[in-house]
């Protein structure tokens, strides 16, 4: 067996949130975050460079020339491949990284896609449908005898970017309102899905296969609890103290626990992502719980960021999941982490 290579020097490859104002850098990480992750990997025994996607990115990895790159960049620009540029300056320069390969990013940021490949291997996800166009909208069906009520979002987009309090639709008019409007801002096209009115769920997933293990799992419900048509907006997740209540697991059934777990095993191993992802449910009217979104690039806030959260609440340390990443990277290399860590 050949001998495994130690990493002495990880880069933390990053876009830097300068706006909050807008939706623009919704994405992004702030400074805080970045020094988190530092911190982290610090306790871990790595040397650590800090590398922002900008337009010194290249020449300033170039020049650190790390072992290895915790990746957290969503990319630059509006395209439905920016989450795949700098894994493919890493794998062009032969640098190994944390998390997903551009393929996996690509498909993961498309909702459509997403859905499509994950209804192909027979996982549940709600009905939905894609318009691109006045004269798309025009050439629905009539979907509202399919289901009651709709959520209209970007194609491609993250950090619940275009899903605000007014993306549930009842009618035709506001369909065609909401469709217009993501037209117009966000230039891509709309999807169209069924909004399931009972339990929203996140679930952390991390490892690769066939070893994929859950972190844990919450519920997303509001501080209201008459909110029936509770959508995890844009506007509840910037106001997440007021407006949300974060619950364990252990609130949610072990029957449903079961087939969430199964689940989101099964769509990380579909969608052949790598090393750590979290994965979002909606249950419906039948207990079915659906995949309505996949971020192989969770956020790692250990503030505000949905995956910590669920950590926390499920008995695991910020440390463990950021040492939970390294490990699952490493291992699928064949690299060795430093003594004394897993």
């Amino acid at each position: 067996m050949p001998k495994r290579r130690t990493i002495k020097t990880i880069g933390i490859a990053f876009n830097l949130k300068r706006d909050s104002r807008s939706d623009t850098q919704e994405e992004y990480d702030t400074l805080e975050t970045i020094h988190a992750i530092r911190g982290e990997l610090l306790r871990q025994g790595f040397k650590v460079v800090l590398l922002e996607q900008n337009g010194r990115f290249l020449r300033a990895l170039l020049k650190a020339d790390p072992d290895f790159v915790f990746n957290m960049s969503e990319g630059i620009g509006k395209s439905r491949s920016r989450e795949s540029q700098v894994p493919c300056i890493l794998e062009s320069l032969g640098i190994p990284y944390s998390g997903s390969d551009p393929i996996a990013l690509g498909i993961a940021l498309d909702k459509y896609l997403t859905s499509r490949l994950l209804d192909s291997a027979d996982i549940p996800v709600p009905l939905m449908y894609l318009v691109g166009s006045e004269r798309e909208i025009s050439a629905l069906p009539d979907i509202f005898a399919r289901s009651s009520s709709f959520v209209v979002k970007p194609r491609w987009e993250g950090s619940s970017k275009g899903v605000t309090h007014d993306s549930v639709v009842r009618d035709r008019a506001s369909l065609r309102g909401k469709c217009r409007d993501i037209f117009s801002r966000y230039r891509q096209p709309a999807v169209i899905e069924a909004f399931l009115e009972r339990e929203e769920i996140t679930v952390g997933v991390y490892g690769n296969h066939p070893a994929v293990r859950l972190l844990g799992m919450m519920e997303i419900a509001p501080q209201n609890a008459s909110d029936t048509l509770f959508l995890y907006s844009l506007e509840n997740k910037r106001n997440w103290r007021t407006t949300v209540r974060y619950l364990p697991q252990d609130s949610l059934s072990p029957a449903l626990r079961s087939s969430i777990q199964e689940y989101a095993c099964k769509a990380f191993q579909a969608l052949e992502l790598r090393d750590i992802a979290r994965i979002d449910f909606r249950v419906d009217k039948h207990g079915t719980p659906r995949i309505i979104d996949v971020n192989p690039l969770p956020g790692l806030s250990p503030v505000y960021s949905d995956l910590p959260i669920l950590c926390n609440l499920n008995g695991k340390t910020y440390q463990t999941l950021i040492q939970s990443i390294v490990a699952s990277a490493f291992k699928r290399y064949g690299f060795s982490m430093p003594k004394g860590n897993g």
